[in-house]
């Protein structure tokens, strides 16, 4: 009866968490620079413009997920919604994986509070919206760390290592972050007797063999190549670090400490493995990222909401015993009518700066690109100038004539369309002289457009169109502009 009670209960959490990420996606609001970018690339090649090759060598980062965007695009037609649509997918079926850790290190309890935080998290439903890999591939984390739990009810060992070498090997060429989920299985494998052991040297060894003809030793050298004269710590990104997990989740973040430790007894090789993991993900975040981005947080975020749950759940049973669900029950409540950092209700915009501002540059450049093929239906023949290629090519259809980065000391062409790269007024004087019309795209924050360049087109140039920013952010602004002369 309990069985059956649970698995309703969960059934009905993981609609209403299908809904809540459908209802944000369904009014086709504008894409970001990344999610436009990858959408582009795969657009292209559902178009029968660029090859298989070239499609995954452009972002070669999350090459496997550019190729699902463009199954979704195939079949559903070029879309934000089409796009989004498989994060919505994956981000539903973690609240399953969600539920099952939690029950695996508890108790139905902890379950149904894993799966309810997992489906009505603000950030889970921020990112579940988006076009980008990262719920995909913190779904895909769970369903390993589900499946490292469950190794002694398997019987065929030879088809269980199979399938979590497979799902990480998926993780990773959906986003190269995923990498480092290896250190989970490869310390698992650590804690097995000898036959485990075997099979880590024979993976590393497979492993090798294929990365060194692929690049793979360049990415792995990536992790730890000095820069700037600095060889351990390059940047310090703590301040935000702190932020976000002591101001905005110790709530969470504390009690899933204790819920690790909890767990320890049970699968001692798994949440060491898991310790391991997330000790190496916030030093790479903290001092060897340049971006303090949370969207690579995402899938420690999921392993926070499991085990804030396993804590509670083993809590009420140690101060109820045999009413242990009545604390996974009063902390939902809690959280439900505090509305601390969950939603309550299905919305058509869930935003990403809502635990650290700039996450993500929400400009409205669907808008904004909408209004420049309407005021100037030959665009295609114009000269148009911007700084990134990002947004270009889904919503235009076509790349600028240069670009203008910061940071550029000398000119180069770009990896993928070979345009121009520039980065001083100079150069930018000189090749607005090239044409005698043409289009100047600023992005009006701290872009990547050089200031100087920036303040000259709005002293010198006409400015004719301005998009503050999109309606669904509810104030939270990014403004473009486009200057003509």
């Amino acid at each position: 009866m309990k069985k059956k009670l649970g698995w309703a209960t969960v059934i009905i959490i993981v609609i209403l968490g299908f809904l809540f990420r459908l209802s944000g996606i369904t009014d086709n609001h504008s894409f970001w620079a990344d999610e436009a970018f990858i959408a582009g690339i795969a657009k292209q090649f559902v178009q029968g413009k660029t090859g298989f090759l070239q499609t995954i060598a452009n972002p070669y980062y999350e090459w496997l997920h550019t190729l699902t965007i463009a199954l979704f695009l195939k079949f559903f037609g070029f879309s934000e919604l089409a796009a989004r649509l498989p994060a919505v997918i994956f981000g539903t079926t973690g609240i399953i994986f969600a539920y099952l850790i939690a029950y695996q290190f508890s108790n139905f309890g902890g379950g149904i509070l894993a799966a309810f935080l997992y489906a009505f998290s603000q950030l889970n439903l921020a990112n579940s919206t988006q076009a980008k890999p990262y719920t995909t591939i913190q779904t895909l984390l769970l369903i390993v760390i589900y499946l490292l739990g469950q190794e002694k009810k398997i019987k065929g060992k030879f088809l269980f290592h199979a399938s979590i070498i497979s799902l990480l090997t998926i993780a990773t060429l959906f986003h190269l972050i995923a990498i480092l989920f290896w250190l989970i299985y490869f310390v698992y494998l650590l804690y097995q007797k000898k036959k485990g052991r075997g099979y880590l040297i024979l993976i590393i060894s497979v492993l090798g063999l294929v990365a060194l003809p692929l690049g793979g030793w360049h990415l792995i050298w990536g992790f730890f190549q000095p820069y700037q004269g600095r060889f351990i710590i390059l940047f310090n990104n703590t301040t935000y670090l702190r932020a976000l997990l002591w101001q905005n989740y110790s709530f969470f973040f504390l009690p899933a400490i204790f819920g690790l430790a909890t767990a320890y007894k049970k699968n001692k090789a798994l949440i060491i493995g898991i310790i391991i993991w997330i000790s190496t993900l916030l030093f790479m975040w903290d001092f060897r990222s340049y971006s303090h981005n949370i969207r690579y947080l995402v899938p420690l975020f999921g392993i926070i909401f499991v085990f804030f749950s396993v804590f509670w759940a083993e809590a009420g049973k140690k101060i109820f015993h045999d009413r242990w669900g009545i604390v996974p029950l009063i902390v939902i409540l809690l959280i439900f009518l505090g509305g601390n950092k969950i939603v309550r209700k299905p919305a058509h915009y869930y935003n990403p700066n809502a635990d650290l501002y700039g996450d993500v540059q929400i400009a409205n450049y669907k808008q904004m690109y909408t209004q420049l093929k309407q005021k100037f239906p030959n665009y295609k023949k114009m000269a148009i100038f911007n700084d990134l290629i990002d947004t270009e090519y889904w919503y235009m259809g076509r790349y600028a004539n240069a670009y203008f980065t910061k940071f550029v000391k000398k000119p180069y062409p770009h990896g993928i369309n070979k345009v121009m790269i520039y980065g001083s007024l100079a150069d930018f004087k000189k090749e607005v002289k090239k044409y005698k019309h043409g289009l100047i795209i600023v992005e009006d924050w701290q872009s990547f457009l050089p200031n100087d360049i920036k303040n000259y087109v709005k002293k010198n140039l006409q400015l004719v169109i301005k998009v503050n920013g999109l309606p669904q952010a509810q104030g939270d602004n990014w403004p473009l502009e486009v200057y003509r002369y």
